[in-house]
């Protein structure tokens, strides 16, 4: 049986479990003990004791968990639910060291809780990091994926490096498990261009060895490409150099372990034996490394590994010797797995049976079942222990939605009270505005009511008062129409007289004068022709004003508003009177174009339009 093929599977997937913490990074450990001295905001404190705990997680786990406890005693009076939701994430990571599911369960699920409850975005993306690390490492792929991703959408934008580097590391690990490499090796990169923008060392480190992971894989598909083998080994002395420069501050350097490892692998894989010195400094460095922070495993391999090559040349007992000082470093460490243990007893057994030894083999075989057996009782135990813890934590995520369910029935049903109690305050309002609108609508309809009988009586006097005043104004002006009247009684009569006169005394001039010349007797005879003609137009002046009446006169004035003149109220009394416009001429002694425009400021003045009748209008006024 060859041990080789189970050392390379376990490491091409070991940079995807979670990582196990340096022992004796002293320097950055008292460095963030240092800041928490100095910094007393609650704020600042929570988050820097996370980084503490997690500096602490395989130094003294129990210390990690006790800090993360009292900063969620920090954060407890705090509004903001980022703080909490960070603790209870940072508990979560922690609980599984000591076998807690049930807390671990519990934790995670108040860290979702809380970080429904905070609008930072980081957070919440560190919640479902945590969760979906949580959902991988008990290879529930699909769980992980998803909250992988959710993480990915609070954390797009906010340059927190970091922790998308995770997301992206175990996104390509999840693709891993699923045989999908195509989409491991797409989300690998990514986690390198991250943790290249984070400058974590940790996040370098595991990300130059997932590369060196990934062209590894890509050359055992295709094995004509012997430049993805050179970057795998490229790619992993990266990872073990940034570990070298930076290894006081490193949380992980298991990482560096894993990569050494790997190139130690490939040398003894794919190059020939004259290669051995540089796989077996790469085999030891990782070895060293190994022990330096307890990571029993890699020790374990390590020495599998070099055994590999004693099998190689055929020598046996010197792969036997060394597989047995990997088991007694193994079972120095009270952390290593017996799942370790029962893989190198089965190798002993191969190399024993290799070796014609088959009551060496039994024995070790005896010795692979026994810890195999107790691998497989611990394993049993632990499922046990995480089923129960997954049942309990169903359990209350089942009370938990009916409780929610519960409230979320009660919220509705206060909300249709609160609608029902509003409608009805709404209505209530609604017929108390109605009635007040109503009362003061009759209250106003009342005041014009009364504002009209006012008005109405205010008018009423006011048009008896005008009445009477226009009574007064037609009797002041019937007596100046018949004043004037009289007056030119008076006068008419007085010319008359005078005309008389005048026409005796011309007919006796004419009758004295009978015996002059002809010449002389013309000239008298158109005198008297003329002045009986004037006599004649003294006559028709005098009939004309005879035949005005004062009350047609003063509703002429009426709707002309007093500007009718003298002239304008005689041709009124001649249209009265049916002359004609020529015959008006004649009278008057104008031409007939002079009467056509008197007619027309006459219909101006009376108001009239142009294709109104004067001659009705005047004769409809008599």
């Amino acid at each position: 049986m060859r041990i080789r093929h189970w050392f390379i599977i376990l490491y091409l997937t070991g940079c995807l479990l979670p990582a196990k913490e340096s022992a004796g990074q002293r320097l950055l450990i008292d460095s963030l003990r240092h800041e928490l001295t100095k910094d007393s905001r609650p704020e600042s404190r929570i988050m820097t004791t996370a980084r503490l705990a997690r500096a602490l997680f395989y130094k003294d786990i129990r210390e990690a968990i006790q800090l993360e406890q009292q900063a969620l005693m920090v954060a407890a009076p705090l509004e903001d639910g980022r703080y909490k939701a960070f603790t209870f994430a940072t508990l979560a990571y922690l609980y599984p060291e000591v076998k807690d599911y049930a807390a671990m369960h519990a934790a995670i699920d108040s860290a979702v809780w809380y970080a429904a409850r905070t609008q930072d975005k980081v957070t919440k993306g560190f919640v479902y990091l945590r969760k979906g690390i949580l959902a991988f490492s008990a290879e529930k792929y699909d769980e992980a994926m998803s909250s992988l991703l959710e993480s990915l959408r609070y954390l797009e934008g906010q340059e927190a490096w970091h922790y998308e580097n995770l997301a992206y590391y175990y996104i390509a690990g999840t693709y891993w498990a699923n045989h999908d490499r195509d989409n491991y090796n797409r989300y690998a990169r990514l986690s390198w261009q991250t943790a290249l923008k984070s400058k974590n060392p940790d996040d370098i480190c595991r990300a130059y060895q997932s590369l060196g992971s990934t062209f590894l894989e890509r050359y055992r598909t295709d094995s004509s490409q012997r430049n993805l083998l050179d970057s795998a080994l490229y790619y992993n002395g990266l990872s073990i150099g940034v570990a070298g420069q930076q290894k006081d501050w490193l949380v992980f350097r298991n990482t560096a372990a894993v990569a050494a490892l790997n190139n130690g692998d490939i040398y003894f894989e794919f190059y020939p034996a004259a290669y051995r010195d540089s796989a077996e400094k790469y085999i030891y460095l990782a070895l060293n490394i190994a022990r330096e922070v307890r990571y029993p495993e890699v020790v374990a391999n390590s020495y599998g590994l070099l055994s590999e090559y004693a099998i190689r040349e055929g020598r046996y007992d010197e792969a036997e010797k060394i597989l047995l000082l990997g088991l007694a470093r193994a079972e120095e460490d009270s952390t290593t797995a017996d799942f370790t243990k029962a893989r190198l007893f089965t190798a002993l057994a191969g190399i024993a049976e290799k070796s014609g030894n088959p009551a060496k083999a039994l024995r070790y075989y005896k010795d692979y079942v026994r810890y195999d057996k107790a691998y497989f009782d611990a394993g049993k135990l632990n499922s046990i222990r995480k089923l129960e813890a997954q049942y309990q934590s169903d359990k209350k995520e089942q009370a938990l939605a009916a409780m929610e369910e519960r409230a979320a029935f009660n919220r509705k049903l206060n909300f249709f009270y609160a609608c029902l109690i509003v409608a009805s305050l709404l209505a209530l309002i609604f017929l108390f505005r109605s009635y007040h609108f109503r009362l003061k609508a009759s209250m106003r309809q009342q005041q014009l009511l009364t504002k009209e009988k006012e008005d109405a009586a205010l008018q009423a006097g006011l048009q008896a008062r005008l009445q009477q005043e226009e009574a007064a104004r037609l009797l002041a002006e019937q007596q100046l129409m018949q004043e004037r009247q009289d007056r030119l009684e008076k006068e008419l009569l007085a010319g008359t007289l005078r005309s008389q006169e005048k026409s005796g005394l011309l007919l006796t001039l004419r009758d004295k004068l009978s015996n002059e010349s002809g010449n002389v007797l013309k000239q008298m005879d158109r005198i008297i022709h003329e002045d009986k003609r004037l006599d004649e137009d003294f006559e028709m002046v005098k009939s004309d004003f005879t035949e005005i009446r004062p009350e047609f006169v003063a509703r002429l004035q009426q709707h002309a508003q007093n500007t009718l003149t003298r002239l304008d109220l005689k041709y009124c009394a001649y249209i009265l009177m049916g002359l004609s416009g020529k015959e008006i001429a004649a009278r008057l002694h104008v031409a007939p174009k002079s009467i056509r425009m008197a007619r027309y400021r006459l219909k101006q003045k009376l108001g009239l339009q142009k294709e109104d009748n004067l001659d009705g209008f005047i004769r409809g006024l008599a």
